[in-house]
């Protein structure tokens, strides 16, 4: 039953258009790909196709719902495309206990408080040490249009702007020599696959010299600290402005965009700065405390083989869950009370909270099964 609970959540919820219900084959394929981001979505209500189709679909809530995050994005600006929710066609309905399990999931999910999306686009952007895929317009010969993408470090400046140091020898350094537009995918440090976040930024390639060059020089050290070719004479600094387009993706259903705008005023959360080794003590040496997280505070009651912290903000943390059999999602675990939490001291309260409640809760339980 509780695979069944899982395959079902994943089939419901995700957004894949099967034109002929027969073919299983295509279905199991799909399930075996996405497993890692949907394992844990809840199913949507089910709907009837427009047209004379006598088929049904489970066609998408308004929301992801593991994240909460909208799946038709209303705001033109940020779904200029007016992109239509998505429908898996002809699959059976779930027995009602499953679909009660998959609502409370889905609920708690929602009500969890998050980073709006500028500011986790910027923490993505500010990650120490980034290396992301750069795509420029070829200027060879024969391959003039056509996109190359390179893999680059790159660093922010004060305002968040991209910025890179080039080798004169490097294609990418040639394509925006002669033609400047470029976009850049970054993905987060924990990036596994398609239920963890990525943007894309659009802009233009600027070289910086004079004083702008050489705080520029410094911030990419500061995150590239072995950089020492940053120095060379044949080294350009670039920074991309200019932006145009700032998409993100913050796992399987959760897209849309943001205005440079929206960018610009953001701030990076605070937790960044001592957030890689408070997750790495927590999957180090308090495995079993996250699993009981996701059980009693989430409400995940299937048997799971390992939970990992892979996000932590002022508002709680994401966990990589993976239940024994394979299957993997991503669920929130949210901070008691909903008070944002900044200072590192008072993560470790604020975890120490969360066991016991959760003590309290299995507590409960215990003495209702009496």
């Amino acid at each position: 039953k509780i695979t069944k609970f899982f395959r079902e959540s994943i089939i419901s919820s995700v957004a894949v258009r099967m034109p002929f219900i027969p073919r299983l084959a295509s279905l199991l394929g799909l399930l075996s790909i996405i497993g890692s981001a949907g394992a844990f979505l809840p199913r949507p209500p089910v709907a009837l196709l427009h047209g004379p189709s006598t088929r049904t679909s489970l066609k998408s809530s308004q929301g992801d719902t593991v994240t909460g995050t909208k799946f038709e994005e209303t705001d033109e600006k940020k779904n200029p495309e007016k992109r239509p929710g998505h429908q898996v066609q002809g699959m059976p309905e779930v027995d009602p206990e499953t679909a009660a399990k998959q609502e409370r999931l889905r609920e708690h999910q929602a009500s969890c408080a998050r980073l709006s999306w500028p500011e986790e686009i910027r923490g993505i952007m500010a990650q120490a040490g980034g290396f992301a895929t750069l795509s420029t317009l070829h200027s060879k010969e024969g391959l003039e249009g056509y996109p190359l993408g390179s893999i680059v470090g790159f660093a922010v400046d004060d305002e968040g702007y991209p910025i890179f140091s080039f080798s004169g020898m490097s294609a990418h350094t040639k394509n925006v020599l002669v033609n400047p537009r470029a976009s850049l995918c970054v993905t987060e440090p924990e990036f596994l696959g398609a239920a963890d976040a990525r943007t894309t930024v659009v802009g233009t390639m600027r070289i910086l010299k004079g004083e702008e060059r050489e705080r520029a020089e410094e911030a990419y050290l500061k995150s590239h600290p072995n950089a020492y070719w940053v120095k060379f004479g044949d080294f350009t600094m670039f920074r991309m402005e200019e932006l145009k387009e700032i998409s993100f993706v913050g796992g399987f259903a959760r897209a849309g965009s943001i205005t440079p705008e929206e960018y610009s005023a953001a701030s990076v959360d605070p937790c960044l700065g001592f957030a890689k080794p408070v997750m790495a003590h927590m999957n180090d040496d308090h495995g079993d405390s996250l699993k009981e997280y996701i059980r009693w505070i989430v409400g995940v009651d299937a048997e799971l083989e390992s939970v990992e912290m892979k996000r932590l903000d002022r508002f709680g943390f994401d966990c990589r869950v993976t239940q024994k059999g394979g299957s993997t999602g991503v669920l929130r675990v949210p901070f008691q009370g909903g008070e944002p939490v900044t200072e590192r001291k008072d993560i470790k309260s604020a975890i120490v909270d969360l066991s016991k409640a959760c003590a309290q809760r299995k507590a409960e339980a215990e003495a209702g099964a009496k």
